[in-house]
């Protein structure tokens, strides 16, 4: 992937860059979803910190909600701009439609804001500007948190992504309004990762590694976040809960988290995963990559065996030893193998 995303919307960019640079850019990603639209946007003009711009990126949404996407825009705020990609049956994908809007952005910083989200802190901005003005060298990337909500409205009683590190984050060495300097290996240190709602990027480091990778549309905020931590020298974390996250209802096809199957969901994250390993400079993140596609790889044999295809089953048992080998799943591919051969020889007869 290049450096930096291709030009797009040339007209609407240049429209954009004409004016004076803010110091956060945020990108908002919609497509088919005018009314949540409206919900995330009214929280981020909210904000009390107002030296922002935002940049809302239309990814092809069908003729339906076009007149309710032209009254938001016509509506606006004058910090507002519009992005408008052409019409395709699946959109171009998020990936494909912040790197759009990083494009086109003049902020030092990037926030990014999904359609059917929200900042619920309206002093986020103003704590983050805060922090990162007041840091002595330049911060690469600041993370916070967030809550999840179910499609009901009750909030998920099990903290999610880097909720868990708040309790391992020394309170005496808390910075500014209680961040913290963190590395890539405390990060690491938990199995969750910071949703794009809770990510504040360098918009240089941004388009140094690339931006999103535009053939990743399941997880790749993942994959960003691998690569983020892969470049960045310096972190903040700030363990407080800023964004409402509300978990698509599986119902609906709405969602590019619902609009795949679950066995669909673990080779995507499996790609991440590979395609860091083989890439990554960094001995501990290619570490990570590692621990994580035994556990996926483990996941599929799982899969499969509940499937009762067992020699599928065996197949990625074995992969998964060869990322990891204990004891215990040493057996369990035995087991595996023999409920494979087993199958093949009952079939013969």
């Amino acid at each position: 992937m290049p450096d930096s995303p291709v030009p797009r919307c040339a007209e609407a960019v240049a429209a954009i860059t004409a004016h004076a640079t803010p110091f956060f850019s945020v990108i908002m990603p919609t497509r088919n979803r005018p009314e949540l639209l409206k919900q995330a946007l009214d929280s981020v003009l909210s904000q009390s910190f107002r030296d922002f711009e935002v940049i809302v990126i239309n990814d092809g949404s069908g003729e339906e909600y076009l007149p309710a996407y032209r009254a938001l825009e016509e509506a606006s705020d004058t910090r507002v701009s519009w992005l408008h990609q052409p019409r395709r049956p699946n959109g171009h994908g998020p990936s494909y439609s912040i790197n759009s809007g990083a494009q086109a952005a003049r902020g030092q910083y990037l926030c990014i804001l999904d359609d059917d989200d929200s900042w619920q802190d309206h002093n986020h901005l103003a704590t983050a500007r805060d922090v990162l003005a007041a840091a002595e060298l330049p911060v690469d990337v600041y993370y916070s948190n967030q809550r999840a909500y179910t499609a009901d409205g009750n909030p998920l009683g099990k903290s999610l992504w880097l909720g868990t590190l708040a309790k391992k984050l020394p309170s005496a060495q808390a910075g500014l309004h209680g961040t913290h300097k963190v590395s890539a290996e405390f990060l690491l240190s938990c199995n969750g990762f910071p949703h794009l709602n809770c990510t504040i990027i360098r918009r240089d480091l941004y388009l140094k590694i690339g931006g999103m990778d535009e053939g990743i549309r399941y997880e790749c905020e993942v994959d960003l976040y691998l690569r983020t931590l892969d470049a960045a020298s310096q972190i903040i974390y700030n363990p407080k809960e800023v964004a409402r996250h509300n978990i698509p209802d599986p119902v609906s096809k709405r969602s590019v988290s619902t609009a795949v199957t679950q066995l669909h969901k673990r080779l995507s994250q499996i790609n991440v995963y590979e395609k860091n390993l083989a890439r990554a400079p960094s001995p501990l993140i290619r570490d990570t990559c590692v621990r994580r596609l035994a556990m996926f790889y483990r996941m599929l044999a799982e899969h499969f065996k509940q499937q009762q295809e067992y020699a599928t089953a065996a197949a990625y048992a074995r992969v998964a030893l060869a990322y990891r080998s204990t004891l215990k799943w040493r057996c369990y591919s035995l087991y595996l193998h023999l409920l494979a051969a087993t199958r093949k020889d009952a079939a013969k007869e």
